[in-house]
């Protein structure tokens, strides 16, 4: 059974979220907040409600008839008569003997041992000065429950190619901005029920710009005529930024676009007729991940792949493909083969390359080729360089070649053969926010995937430069 990474677990959570449209991309994005500072005026919260607090106080001060105090309060004499009722019921107050001469009727109110604690208690607690750290959402213009150990720098989301959402916040946090009732709600989504703060009495804010790493989907009509964002925060969709978004101008705002899908390459026809398609795959993958997320109503079950099929001839959607990858650079025991036209380092990034380096130093063999028409315009030098000093350090068992042109798109590992239109090195590094739905196959067999290995090798010492 597969372990779903984020990405694919959210693809096979949300996939039909928007009916009649598909999910096409799920893009890393960064949501613009601040970092501030509140001085506020707080104090412990009452265990008591208002009235309840009150009717124990007037007691305690001596105003002990009930029609005195429904006087003191001017609140209706049904709502005084209940509050007492209650705390009789609570063990908070009782009946005192009538006084000399009054009439047998005239009950007087006494509190109980546990009445008088608690209106001392009432009466002992008093506000104080408190400094509380918050994460402002400038989208949002509110704070928000998120975890400030996540927040990072919009420069590392900028070197990272996070889409970043623009603020509808775009000043300085001032004091008018966060009320008391907003700070009150975000302790009660933290779970810290014991304060509650009176007023906000100055706000500071760190200038460093700063972001919350999210996710936005995007979803498309076959035509591509209508296209739609979802927001997931936390692992969940959140209606809030949808609509801030949407009230920004929605995906055209953000300059993101959605092509025609690039046609799949075509297998021979024996695979063909055995491959499963990428609807039967994509029911038994949301059947493995209800598992994996505790899903009480199980997922109907796909159709089994036939038995008699030898290998493994199967669709993958776009979002299996990082996973695959990381799957090859982690798992992989003899051989890693990749062709990608373009090497960008969002991808051929330090994780990449220690990944990279764990295999080869396991004795795993490498051959990674690249290129695309006459320069390496489209790809990182930087990236490039770093895989280059990789074979300066490995060059028994790592090849990195520079082809003419190509525009396959290869992954090979040890049994394992996938011939897709996914940019393998560079899938992360796009900034024109064009996004397809690309498809492949993986084929999964010892003959059948010896003889591409063989293929795409003789292939690359032909077309290398």
């Amino acid at each position: 059974m597969p372990t779903f990474s984020s990405d694919s677990l959210l693809a096979v959570r949300f996939h039909n979220a928007r009916p009649g449209l598909e999910l096409v991309a799920i893009v890393d994005a960064a949501l613009p907040v601040a970092m501030v500072t509140a001085d506020v005026l707080a104090q412990d919260r009452k265990p008591l409600p208002l009235l309840e607090e009150f009717v124990l106080r007037l007691v305690s001060a001596d105003v002990i008839a009930e029609d005195a105090i429904t006087g003191f309060l001017g609140l209706p004499k049904t709502m005084v008569t209940q509050t007492i009722a209650d705390h009789f019921s609570a063990d908070y107050l009782t009946y005192a003997a009538p006084r000399l001469g009054a009439a047998p009727d005239q009950h007087r109110l006494r509190l109980t041992p546990r009445g008088s604690q608690t209106a001392r208690d009432l009466a002992s607690i008093s506000p104080v000065n408190v400094t509380l750290p918050l994460v402002y959402d400038q989208l949002l213009c509110k704070v928000r429950p998120y975890d400030r150990n996540a927040v990072i720098s919009r420069r590392q989301a900028e070197e990272e190619n996070l889409l970043l959402l623009n603020p509808a916040h775009k000043g300085p946090v001032e004091t008018a901005d966060i009320t008391a009732s907003e700070i009150n709600a975000l302790l009660r989504d933290r779970g810290d029920i014991g304060r509650e703060v009176l007023l906000v009495k100055q706000i500071a804010q760190n200038k460093a710009r700063r972001v919350m790493p999210a996710k936005v989907l995007v979803y498309a009509d076959s035509d591509r005529s209508d296209i739609q964002l979802a927001v997931v925060v936390d692992g969940e969709l959140s209606d809030t930024h949808e609509l801030a978004l949407l009230n920004q101008g929605g995906a055209a705002a953000l300059g993101i676009q959605v092509e025609a899908s690039q046609e799949r390459p075509t297998l021979g026809p024996d695979l063909e007729r055995a491959r499963v398609p990428l609807s039967e795959v994509t029911r038994k993958h949301a059947e493995a991940a209800a598992v994996q997320l505790g899903a009480a109503t199980p997922v109907p079950k796909a159709p089994p792949v036939p038995e008699s099929l030898k290998d493994e001839v199967r669709a993958i959607s776009v979002f299996e493909h990082p996973d695959l990858l990381d799957e090859a650079l982690t798992q992989a025991t003899r051989r890693i083969l990749l062709i990608s036209p373009w090497v960008r380092r969002t991808v051929v990034n330090t994780d990449f390359l220690s990944k990279l380096e764990g295999r080869l130093r396991r004795g795993v063999t490498v051959h990674i080729a690249h290129g695309y028409e006459h320069d390496d315009s489209g790809s990182d030098a930087e990236a490039l360089r770093r895989l280059k000093n990789l074979v300066d350090r490995y060059p028994d068992k790592f090849t990195f070649a520079r082809l003419k042109s190509t525009h396959a798109k290869i992954l090979i590992f040890d049994d394992v053969w996938i011939a897709t239109s996914f940019n393998w090195l560079s899938f992360r590094g796009s900034r024109d926010r064009t996004y397809r739905m690309e498809e492949g196959t993986l084929v999964r067999g010892r003959e059948a995937v010896d003889e591409q290995y063989n293929r795409y090798l003789a292939q690359i010492d032909q077309d290398r430069q």
